[in-house]
Order: structure tokens, then sequence, then C-alpha cells
């Protein structure tokens, strides 16, 4: 029996990781085409610069799954809890401390922001970033059973300052992800 609701929370989670995104309007229409969207990969001197943002957000939301509480996500970036919108994919962080912390205990994560592919960019402005990740996240649970898997999200980066905040998340949808997919292989 626990082997089956651990397979249900793995869909469920592996659905939510896959998440969803959301059609931006402040340049062009966006495609899911990352080559079309103007996602592109950056400069090697660049790429510490945005890949360090997004590593520093996935250490606090694994550490807000493992400990079981978003507050300490949204202390560091509290522009994620504003907006939430499970179904369009947008800042779904409490659903996933919610959802892997019901009957379970989370020992562990391990994430890899460039698993499947490097890292790209998108340039907004000179305060604004979109980067497009495409990695894994595992999760350990207590019965050391993993549940996980891999996500495809845009990471809206923001400048304050010297740094970079992450003021928003789009996480892809499976027929989102699907439809990426296809048209990155045509």
């Amino acid at each position: 029996m626990k082997k089956f609701q651990i397979g249900i929370i793995f869909f469920l989670f592996s659905y939510l990781l896959v998440g969803c995104q959301q059609t931006l309007t402040t340049q062009n229409e966006l495609d899911t085409n990352d080559h079309v969207e103007g996602f592109v990969e950056p400069e090697p001197s660049d790429w510490v610069e945005y890949s360090k943002p997004v590593r520093e957000y996935m250490y606090y939301r694994t550490q807000a799954v493992i400990k079981n509480d978003i507050n300490i996500l949204w202390k560091r970036y509290p522009e994620l809890k504003k907006t939430i919108n499970v179904e369009e994919g947008i800042n779904l962080e409490k659903n996933e401390v919610e959802t892997l912390n019901n009957g379970f205990k989370v020992l562990d994560a391990n994430y890899d922001i460039e698993n499947y592919e490097r890292i790209k960019v998108k340039k907004i402005d000179e305060n604004e970033m979109i980067v497009l990740v495409h990695g894994s996240l595992l999760y350990l649970l207590d019965d050391f059973e993993e549940t996980g898997g891999e996500y495809l999200m845009k990471v809206f980066l923001k400048r304050n300052g010297e740094q970079w905040d992450v003021v928003k998340t789009d996480e892809y949808t499976l027929l989102e992800y699907k439809k990426w997919i296809k048209q990155k292989n045509e």
C-alpha cells in the first residue's frame, strides 16, 4: 500500500514539477520553442551570474520542502508568495511543500539545474532576466524511496543592487512540456 501511495505522490509531484508557462506580453507573444522565445545560452563569462541565483533559489526551495516550512523560501523571495496559480504553474512552491509532506517526511534533496541541458537566458531589460531551466529534482523520503524527476521552468530574475532576486517561477505543464519537446526536435 505504501508503494502505491508513493507511486501516486511521485506522479503528482512529477506533474507539478513539470509545471506550466505563462505567455509574456512585455515584448512579443512567446512560442514554446526556446530559440523562438529568444532564449540563448549565456556567454561563459555570464554563466555564473545567472546560474548562481537559480541554484540559490533551488536550495531555498528544497530546504522549504525538507523542513516543511514555505516561509524559508518566502523569507528570501517574498515575491513568490504573490500570484500563486496552480493551474498556470505560477509560483507552485507552496503546493510542492504541502504535497510532499502529506503523509511522508522528506529527508533530503538533490537537484541539478542543468541535468538535461544548459541554462538559457532571455534579457528583458538591464534589470530583468528570464532563465530557462531544464533540470532534475529528487527528494529522499523517510522510507528511503525517492520522488521527483525532470522539470522545465522559467525563473524570472530582477536585479536588486548587485544581485539577482527570483521574483516569479513559471513551470511547464505536461502538455506544454510535450509541445516544447516536439517543437524543439523539429
